[in-house]
């Protein structure tokens, strides 16, 4: 598997954000640009009207004049804080953009294209997770290093200006001050960076843990288990431990971030001492007047508040180390969204046309499947889970595959719809590799219905058809409904297949049963009316009453479809043309029910057990 969480450089990192924020609206720079002229000017006039009014002073100006010139700067002041709000209000408004609206439109759109195989392992759920986090925090990621861009620019500009003010008066001084920014910048990077990759780890895993427990906890399905058997204590002490643990690596990342803060403070002392001495000295020898002496003064001030803060928001250090602390967001998402997707998302070349003169876009025979020597693993595992698998399925066959639990039934399921890829052979669909197909004609060829049931909550309709209301085929719903046998379940309710499924969302839906929601499932797949119909225990939820209904119309659901059946309950098995006993990953046994248990194999003595335990429990299992 590919390496999942990469680092970036900063710079790379910063120009990448800007960019995504650039594609959104080219208007940003601008925006950026005048928010930091008048985030600088702003205390830059307020720094200049001391001296303006001793030099009015000295001057002995009329009281018309001080007043107007002193209303003028202060009118000046508060027009550039007017513009500054404006602007801010303006930039996060964008800023709120590019993160709903564009990142995380891109990580949805990921999470549902990456190689399935990668998003189903810890690593990759972790990477998704942190790609998401990216994003939804306002103090990490996107957020804060958009926000950070305005305060970093206009201090930058505010250190830039000043120091062009302070070269004539104090040019030993600031290589002084530029060597002492530069040494903090340094430090403030590397211990920074250190302590939050030291701490990266503990801090995922406490943060996950949290928002595990947190979630099972609001969970009304694991709610009726915590209330039965009292768990609220243990859940309690739990999340306690977490945050406990949680807050203490906090300070000790806190801790990494601090020191550069307390190096600047002393830098900044430093600087203030030597400034202001050369400053008094040159008053004291009559260099300076009243007046230039006290926009110097401000200007040191400023200088001060520009790296430190103080000057209308963070300073120039401050927005630095916010960033510097808010890559690792950016890490994550760069990471996640490099990922590979799955095989059959690049599109090839004239797909549909060589689909159509091959006729896999026709739904009426079904297709053909053919595994040739295909070997499967999962990472890390020592053995194969399937190995040297070699089967032929015709089209418009029924296949059941039966086998014990592990024996990889439900891989070789998700190697047919394309999530998992072979290690070793090939996996043949009308004679055309797997991977041979674009995303978007494999997909139509394909209908499953799995163990895991996975309903939205959204009307009965939109579940089923897995698209809005209005482009849904009416006629089709009908019929999909009708042989999924819950039409009449759905059209008994208030607002029939517009009603909810849960009541999550919508306070008139419906909580279906279990055996419901595998009916409305097998609609859905129904209504895709794909070639090939992979059902993965499609009836463990329903009463041996539902399933044999369901059974008894088993030609029917899957006429004009190539059907690979899996199921534990072998009596479904003699509906099917060929049964195939899986084990080990390798087919055992294949024939008709009657012809496997004429051979008295391991799938005869697996019919038998069962046959027993139906008619113990005084069940009907006719042969």
């Amino acid at each position: 598997m590919e390496k999942i969480n990469k680092e970036y450089p900063i710079l790379s990192n910063w120009k990448f954000v800007f960019k995504e924020m650039y594609d959104l609206d080219h208007k940003y720079p601008w925006y950026i640009a005048v928010r930091s002229v008048a985030g600088f000017l702003a205390p830059f006039i307020a720094a200049i009207i001391p001296s303006a009014a001793i030099s009015m002073v000295e001057k002995k100006a009329d009281f018309l004049t001080f007043f107007g010139v002193m209303l003028a700067f202060v009118l000046g002041n508060m027009i550039m804080g007017i513009v500054s709000t404006k602007y801010d209000f303006l930039i996060k408004k964008k800023n709120y953009k590019v993160q709903f609206q564009s990142v995380q439109k891109k990580v949805i759109s990921k999470i549902m294209t990456v190689d399935y195989q990668i998003l189903e392992s810890a690593e990759g759920k972790r990477a998704a997770d942190g790609a998401k986090y990216s994003y939804s925090e306002e103090w990490n990621g996107w957020s804060r290093i958009m926000d950070m861009f305005t305060p970093f620019a206009f201090n930058l500009l505010g250190i830039i200006v000043y120091t062009i003010i302070l070269i004539p008066r104090c040019p030993w001084v600031l290589p002084i001050f530029a060597i002492m920014s530069i040494m903090n910048v340094m430090i403030e990077k590397k211990i920074a960076q250190r302590g939050y990759r030291k701490y990266r780890e503990t801090i995922w895993e406490t943060d996950s843990r949290v928002e595990y427990f947190f979630q099972r906890s609001t969970s009304a399905t694991d709610g009726k288990d915590i209330r039965l058997y009292r768990m609220e204590k243990w859940f309690v002490d739990v999340m306690k431990t977490l945050v406990q643990r949680r807050m203490k690596v906090w300070k000790r990342v806190e801790m990494y971030y601090f020191l550069p803060h307390l190096s600047d403070t002393i830098w900044s002392l430093v600087r203030d001492i030597i400034a202001y001495t050369v400053l008094i000295n040159q008053f004291l020898a009559g260099e300076l007047n009243a007046t230039t002496f006290t926009f110097y003064l401000g200007i040191i001030t400023g200088f001060a508040g520009w790296l430190n803060g103080g000057n209308m928001g963070d300073g120039f250090v401050r927005a630095n180390s916010e960033m510097i602390r808010c890559n690792w967001g950016i890490n994550d998402y760069r990471s996640f969204m490099e990922l590979k997707d799955s095989e059959h998302t690049v599109e090839k070349e004239n797909t549909e046309n060589t689909c159509a003169k091959n006729g896999t876009d026709k739904t009426e025979n079904g297709i053909t499947l053919e595994f040739k020597n295909v070997c499967f693993r999962y990472p890390g595992a020592k053995q194969d889970v399937i190995h040297n698998l070699n089967l032929k399925v015709k089209a418009g066959e029924n296949i059941a595959l039966v086998g014990v639990n592990g024996a990889g039934k439900t891989t070789l399921v998700k190697l047919l719809c394309g999530f998992y890829h072979p290690n070793e052979g090939q996996i043949l669909i009308d004679g055309r590799e797997i991977s041979d197909y674009s995303e978007t004609e494999y997909r139509k060829l394909v209908a499953a219905v799995f163990q895991d049931m996975m309903v939205m909550a959204t009307s009965v309709a939109e579940n089923i058809a897995c698209e809005k209301q209005e482009n849904i085929d009416e006629p089709k719903l009908q019929t999909a409904m009708q042989l999924a046998d819950i039409e009449d379940k759905v059209l008994s309710l208030p607002k029939k297949e517009k009603t909810a499924v849960t009541n999550f969302l919508d306070k008139d839906g419906v909580l279906f049963s279990g055996g419901e929601l595998q009916r409305i499932l097998l609609a859905r797949a129904l209504y895709k009316d794909a070639p090939l119909l992979l059902l993965d225990e499609p009836t463990s939820a329903l009463d041996p009453l539902a399933e044999t209904a369901i059974y008894e119309q088993y030609h029917r659901l899957s006429e004009g479809k190539t059907t690979i059946f899996i199921s534990h309950r072998l009596a479904s098995t003699k509906f099917c043309d060929r049964i195939i006993y899986y084990e080990n990953g390798q087919v055992k046994e294949d024939g008709t029910h009657d012809e496997l248990m004429k051979k008295n194999g391991a799938y005869a003595k697996m019919f038998e057990i069962q046959s027993q335990y139906y008619n113990e429990k005084g069940g009907d299992f006719d042969e």
